[in-house]
């Protein structure tokens, strides 16, 4: 039992550590996690492809009656290659996609204002200002696209880093925490052993 639990310590400690690492490199260097990212996604993407057209035609044809494993490897490959070498493009799309979703939200906000308004009931003033604040983000999210996806980038390694710290530290209470528990138990184990060998002698 101790020593599956030293192996586990030591798989979230190295866990951890990882995590650290990592949250370091996305808070301090985001443009190369990001980049990093992308290259490591193309290359899956056209690996992917790539093993999916193999199996197309390995495949008896029979076989191969309404499968599309062949044009969704093109696809995935040409997919591969566009994050290969437009890979900051393509990272900046995330935060626009995000920006439409956050304007689309504020929009709808205003048309509750104006239901509001019209029928003279709620603090429309409240619900008027938060969709400005929608709007306004969403529209900021859209024009500084790949500002913000190193933002996003960097909030993930600061999570990182807190969720590596914090395994780190849970990770050394729960050990001493079961190195007492055993420590007692090894006790109360010789205590009942002693006990047992007196009886014994009186016997």
């Amino acid at each position: 039992m101790r020593k599956l639990l030293k192996q586990l310590k030591w798989e979230t400690l190295l866990t951890a550590a990882l995590y650290i690492v990592l949250g370091v490199v996305a808070l301090v260097i985001p443009d190369t996690m990001v980049k990093t990212l992308g290259y490591l996604i193309g290359i899956l993407l056209i690996l992917a492809g790539a093993v999916s057209m193999i199996c197309y035609l390995l495949r008896e044809a029979s076989q191969n009656y309404y499968r599309n494993g062949f044009g969704y490897g093109l696809v995935s490959i040409a997919v591969g290659i566009l994050f290969l070498y437009k890979v900051e493009w393509i990272i900046s799309l995330v935060p626009v996609i995000l920006g439409v979703l956050v304007v689309a939200s504020g929009c709808r906000k205003l048309q509750d204002v104006i239901d509001m308004k019209r029928l003279g009931y709620g603090n429309w003033m409240m619900v008027l200002i938060l969709a400005v604040v929608n709007v306004v983000m969403g529209a900021a999210l859209i024009v500084n696209s790949l500002d913000a996806a190193l933002f996003f980038l960097q909030l993930m390694g600061a999570g990182l880093i807190f969720s590596g710290v914090t395994d780190c530290v849970t990770c050394f209470y729960l050990a001493k925490r079961a190195k007492g528990y055993f420590d007692d138990l090894n006790a109360v184990d010789s205590t009942f052993a002693e006990v047992v060998d007196e009886d014994g002698k009186k016997d």
